[in-house]
């Protein structure tokens, strides 16, 4: 009986008007600390709607291997729709954007994603989120998957 009632205790507070910001991040360097590189990304969003959100994302992308420095970043535009109102929250949208920074082509990306927020509390979520972004200035029908898992909070 206790799983069950896991997932049906909270409520999502989605509702028209809620504003939104998440947070992810990873990291990763060798034992010596020679060649290390991190990653973050946040969000801020707004409901229209009690199910659809709009949003801006910012990630950042930095490494420094083998004394080279390489920084990236992308600035989206997001919207996804949000499939329930329990604890777990499935949604599914699409975001276009721009991607910059050292050794990338800069361009426009636009893609679909989706993903799962589980509500910790009544304000507070956990999330996983995979982004398929299309990259329109390559010569080849290449693309690149975006994939994070963070925390958010509504406000």
């Amino acid at each position: 009986m206790a799983p069950i009632a896991a997932f049906g205790q909270v409520e999502s507070p989605f509702k028209q008007g809620v504003r939104e910001f998440s947070i992810a991040g990873s990291g990763a360097s060798d034992e010596s600390f020679d060649n290390t590189g991190f990653s973050t990304s946040f969000s801020l969003g707004q409901f229209f709607t009690d199910s659809l959100e709009g949003s801006i994302r910012q990630d950042f992308t930095y490494a420094d291997v083998s004394g080279e420095d390489d920084f990236r970043g992308s600035t989206r535009l997001g919207v996804d729709y949000h499939f329930g109102t329990g604890r777990l929250v499935p949604f599914l949208g699409g975001t276009v954007g721009f991607l910059y920074g050292d050794n990338v082509d800069e361009q426009f990306i636009a893609g679909p994603e989706g993903g799962l927020k589980f509500f910790l509390n009544s304000t507070t979520f956990a999330f996983a989120q995979l982004e398929y972004q299309i990259l329109f200035d390559d010569d080849d029908d290449d693309g690149r998957f975006v994939y994070g898992i963070g925390l958010g909070m509504t406000f």
